[in-house]
Formats: C-alpha cells, structure tokens, sequence
C-alpha cells in the first residue's frame, strides 16, 4: 500500500479495540512512552468512531478484533480507514495474509510490546508514502483488489473438500486477475493432471503435464514461473492453441495453478505476487485439512481401539464374574461333598492342591494347610505309581472326567479308591482348551465293594470246583460202585464188594474234598489281576524315591495273601539289587509286566514304547540260576503252593523274578 507524507504536527493515532476501556487502556499506554515524537493518541472501539476519525489520524492502531469480529465486519472496519496507515497490533500471526490488508504488525505478547508498536508507527509515517494516491482510480482498483484477494482468501480458507478448494481457487483468480484461462493440475504418478479449470479452458486441449516438461519447472523448484511470451520459445510448447504469456505458481507440495492469456507480457510482478499469496493460502489450508484429516482419522481409530477395549474389558469383567461364581461354586461343592475331594488347580501351567475337604482331613489325617500347594500328582496318587500319576495331570490338563483306581494309606489301614477326575469346565476332542484349569479329584472308597465282589468271585470258582469233581471224581466213583453192586447181587462174588467198598473210600475222600472247596477251608484261591496287587505290595516296600511302572496286566487264580507277600519279597530284592549298582543320585524304575505264560518283577526296565522294543518275555534258560545269591525260599515257596516256576536273572538290563506257569483266567 501507499503512503501519505508525515505531517508537521504531532502524530495523531487512531487505537482500535473491542470495547472502549481496552481502547483506552491502550492509547493511554502508547502516550506514556517517553521516547519518540510527540503524539496523540484516540481511543476508537465502533466502526463508526473509526469512520470518523482515520481522515485526520496519521495511522490507525488495531490492537484486537472488534466485537463483531466476522470477515464483513472486519472490511468495513478496513475500509473505514480510508488511506490511513493500519498496523496489526496482536497476539500470534494473523489468520489472514497482513502484507496484503495491513501496513504492519507486531506482536502484542512481546516484550516492550508498546514500544516496538510506536516504532513502527513512527516508521510507516516518515516512510512518506502518499496514501491519497487511493482516492485516484489505480489506488481505488487496489483497495477493491485487497478486499477481493482477502474474500477470496477467505473462502479457501473454509474449503474441506480439496476439489472444492481448487475450483475456489481457480475461480477467485479469475474474478481479482480478470484472466480468464486458469487451471490447476496436481501430481498423479509423475504427471502433472488437470484438477480444476475455468470456464474458458478448452478441456480437449488441456492434457497431463510430464514432470521434465519445461511447464513443470515451478512445480519441482517449488518457485513461481512468469513467462512473458511463448512464441519465441521453440523448447516450450503452449499448453493449448494461441496462449502467449503463462504465470505458473506451486500450490505447495500438491500441484501449480497456471494462468495463461493470448497476449504476451500479460502479467506483471503484481499479479505473481498475488497469485503466490492465493496459492500460499491454499497450500496451507490443504496442509490443514490433511492434518486435520489424519487428527480424525486417528480420533476415530483410537475410538474404535478404545470401544474394542471397552468391548474386552467388558468381556474380561463377565469372565472374571463367571469364574468367581463357578469357584465359589465350587469351594461350596467341596464342603458339601461326603467323599474325600481335593480342590485343584493350575499354578504356572502344573496342577497344585488348592484345598481338601473335612472328609479328606478324616480319612487321610492331612490338614488342608499342610497340603495346599502340594503338586496334584503327588500328594492324590501313592509315591511310585507313575503311570497312575501321568493319567491323573493329563486328565487334569486336557479338562476330561476320567477315573482311575488306586490304593492308599488312611488311618485305618490301606484302602482302595476310584479316584475320579471332575474339572469345572470340560473340555471336549477338536475343541478349544477349556478356559477354567480348577476342579475336583473325588475319592471313592471302593474296598468293600471289592472285597465282596472278591468273595463272590470266590464262591463261585469254589462252585464250579465242586462241579467239576463231582463230574470228574465222584459220579465215576459212584458208576463203579453201582456197576459192582448189581454185579455182586448176582453172582454173590466176594470180590466184588471189596471193589464196591473201594468206590465208596474214594468218593468219602472226594466228598471230604468238596467240603474243604465248599467252606473254602485251606489256602483258598481267588481271581485277583497282577497289577493290582503288585500296587497293593508297592505301598508296604521301602521304594524311597524309586518308581513303579507297569506292562500289561492279567487275571489270574490265586491266594490274594500269599501273591501280595511274594510281590513285597520281589520288589523289595529288586531295589536293594539295583540300588547296590546303581549311583545315589540315579532314580530306579521297577517294572511289573505280563509274558505269556506268567509275569515278572524287573528292575531299570524302561517301560512304554522304549519297552517295545525290548525282551519282556525272557526265556526260561536266563532263571536256571541265581547269580544274585538272593534267597529264593519264600519265593519258591509261594509258588510251589500255587504251582508255578520261579527264577531269578541278571544283566546289564537290570535284575528279574519271572513266574511261569500261570494260567490266565477268563475275565468274565
């Protein structure tokens, strides 16, 4: 803008504020300043007051908005002031281009604000710019320019949409420079593409720009281009027919404006310099917007993340809900439960005993304190039982009910128990883990039962004994004798009643023998499976820390007693054995398994698939001797008494008994 020349007189300031005491506040700051010029300085807070006064004020003073402060507003305020000289007095950068409305700016929050604004009016004034030249019709034209290029500058700034933006833009241009061929074409893969045009631009002329193309050059030196004629340049072809003199103008990093006319030397520094302040304006705003955007974008990601982890907590809360009542649930099981139970659950990925109920504490006389943290394995299944304790933490871990027998000390003596496996939440095969590890191992004391199923098992063996000799031993007797008799009726022969009396000494014997079988008198016999009692035997053997395995299992006819005392001698002989051979720190595994004719007590013989692969049926040469010097008395004894061969071997597998001879009985 133009300047007036200073006048003789002391400077006459205008100061502009919102209301009439921050108005006057600040003149009378302004005045108290004691270096400079002498002054005057009038307060003004209303368009009209500025009206009035600007024609005899050397430089009008906006200190802040007015209390109106909307673009009208501010264009009145503007134009109120005639040609006076404006400065921006304010905190931060103006939202509008100042060089293109005000004379001059400075800031309000720095330090010797007042001072440095009394500077500057001082130099607007001696600058000794004629500001009535804007009553001439040239100054007239830029004040209407000015008010243009700031209305412009202010649609822009409102625009959301990009596309919006550059036809704003486009048409502002327009409308201030009077030009009517004007586009804009933004960066596309290396191109320069038409995004928004005037009316007047020939659209099937008008086509991508290559980035090398000598019309590019604004956009990759980020500088406007001012080419006054085009007709003599052979190296830059026009962007379409008869266009002589082009403006091109960066839109920051997104794209040029362009400007073209069929004149040469169409455009002045002027008009490059208004274009590059539009396009400054525009560069910013889209700068804004793609801030903004991303702001919401963001906003509405961490809404989503935060409605996701609203959604998780509020499914961890019902979760967490859900396994405090089922816990509670099952603590308030456990006391109601009659049967010995532990509560169980998983503590670093192993099973631990949680709590026992008041019957547990009754039966086995441990106290739910001393036990608690105890691995489950350990403390529910009897030391050494190593394949009862693996089938108990796999049922455990993999949440299936399962069932599995044992024998275990109480303090009534040892006792058999189902040990039944119930976790609070089961899982299922192909499904997902269950989410809860707790639950129950319930004892069920099966020793009557048992006993009782033995007894009758007994009986019944004893029953089908006595058919047998009565059809094997006595109905023969008791042929011979009528045979004889008949015989002896009529031939009267003597001899033939000795034979008669014979038959009935050997059916009073037989008969004897059936009353000893009936009333199950002597060492009596019972159906009992190997395994079974080889673990009874385990829980009376000094194992320590050695570990009982098992190979198979049959039933055989035997006295229960009497199979228990040879199992506890074997098992007893084979860890003393291997304990003499084997270092202090090693563990010692026993292994009770089947052959084919028997079984066998061995010790170090590996069990599961590495057993497969090994001799578990020894032949009969390795038990002619007994290279171990264990006495095989008791042994022989007890299986003399049940009609089995006993023998014992040593090599560098380990020591072994094996029981040949044993028959197998039918399990049903």
């Amino acid at each position: 803008m133009a300047h007036s020349t200073p006048k003789s007189h002391p400077l006459q300031i205008l100061y502009v504020a919102a209301t009439e005491e921050r108005a006057g506040d600040g003149a009378d700051a302004l005045e108290a300043i004691s270096d400079g010029p002498d002054r005057a300085v009038h307060p003004a807070a209303s368009v009209e007051e500025i009206r009035d006064a600007a024609a005899d004020a050397d430089c009008v003073v906006f200190a802040e908005p007015l209390a109106d402060d909307s673009d009208s507003h501010l264009l009145e305020a503007v134009d109120a002031s005639g040609s006076t000289p404006l400065v921006l007095f304010s905190e931060g950068s103006p939202a509008v281009p100042s060089s293109e409305v005000f004379d001059g700016f400075v800031r309000r929050d720095a330090d010797d604000a007042a001072v440095h604004l009394l500077d500057e009016i001082v130099w607007l004034c001696e600058r000794g710019a004629d500001r009535s030249t804007d009553e001439s019709p040239d100054g007239g034209a830029r004040a209407r320019t000015d008010a243009a290029v700031l209305e412009v500058a202010t649609d822009v700034a409102t625009c959301r949409d990009r596309d919006r933006l550059f036809d704003r833009l486009v048409g502002g241009v327009v409308d201030i420079l009077e030009f009517e061929y004007c586009w804009v074409a933004t960066i596309n893969f290396g191109t320069l593409v038409p995004r928004a045009t005037a009316a007047a631009v020939p659209d099937d002329q008008l086509g991508p720009i290559p980035l090398e193309d000598p019309l590019s050059v604004s956009f990759r030196a980020r500088q406007p281009i001012r080419i006054a004629d085009l007709e003599p340049l052979e190296a830059v072809a026009p962007p379409f027919e008869h266009v002589r003199s082009l403006c091109s103008v960066p839109v920051g990093d997104v794209g040029v404006l362009y400007v073209a006319s069929e004149l040469p030397d169409a455009f002045d520094a002027t008009d490059l310099e208004l274009l590059e302040g539009l396009c400054g304006t525009a560069a910013a705003i889209l700068e804004r917007n793609w801030i903004e955007t991303g702001i919401d974008n963001e906003r509405d990601r961490l809404r989503r993340d935060r409605q996701r982890l609203t959604e998780e907590y509020d499914r961890l809360t019902d979760e967490r809900e859900r396994i405090v009542e089922e816990r509670n649930a099952l603590v308030s099981l456990l006391a109601n439960v009659s049967e010995p139970t532990i509560r169980y659950e998983l503590v670093d990925g192993r099973p631990v005993v949680a709590d026992v109920n008041e019957p547990l504490e009754v039966v086995f006389g441990d106290e739910a304190e001393a036990v608690a943290g105890t691995p489950l394995a350990e403390y529910a299944v009897p030391n050494g039982l190593a394949e009862a304790a693996a089938t108990l933490v796999d049922a455990v871990r993999a949440g299936e009910q399962r069932q599995l027998s044992c024998r275990r000390d109480t303090v009534e003596g040892v006792r058999e128990f189902v040990i039944t496996v119930v976790p609070l939440e089961t899982g299922a095969s192909g499904q997902e883990a269950p989410t809860s590890a707790d639950g129950l191992v319930v004892y069920d004391d099966v020793t009557e039962s048992r006993r009782r199923k033995r007894t009758l098992a007994a009986a019944a063996s004893r029953l089908e004994t006595i058919v047998e000799l009565i059809d094997e031993e006595g109905r023969p007797s008791l042929n011979a004798a009528d045979g004889y008799l008949e015989l002896a009726e009529k031939t009267g022969d003597r001899e033939h009643f000795e034979t008669v009396e014979a038959a009935h000494d050997r059916l009073s014997a037989h008969l004897e023998t059936l009353n000893e079988v009936a009333s199950g008198d002597g060492d009596a016999t019972e159906p009992v499976t190997v395994q079974e009692v080889a673990q009874l035997a385990w829980i009376d053997v000094d194992t320590r820390d050695a570990t009982l395995a098992t190979e198979g299992d049959v039933i055989i006819e035997a006295n229960r007693d009497g199979l228990r005392e040879l199992f506890e001698y074997a098992l007893q002989a084979v860890i003393e054995v291997e304990r003499e051979d084997e270092p202090a720190d090693e563990s010692i595994t026993v292994t009770v398994g089947t052959t084919d004719d028997g079984f066998y007590v061995a010790g170090d013989r590996p069990s599961g698939s590495d057993g497969a692969s090994r001799d578990t049926d020894p032949d009969s040469g390795r038990f002619d001797d007994d290279p171990t010097d264990v006495q095989l008395g008791l042994l022989e004894r007890i299986a003399d008494a049940h009609g089995w061969d006993v023998g014992v071997a040593e090599d560098d597998d380990g020591t072994a008994f094996a029981f040949r001879g044993v028959e197998a009985v039918d399990a049903n």
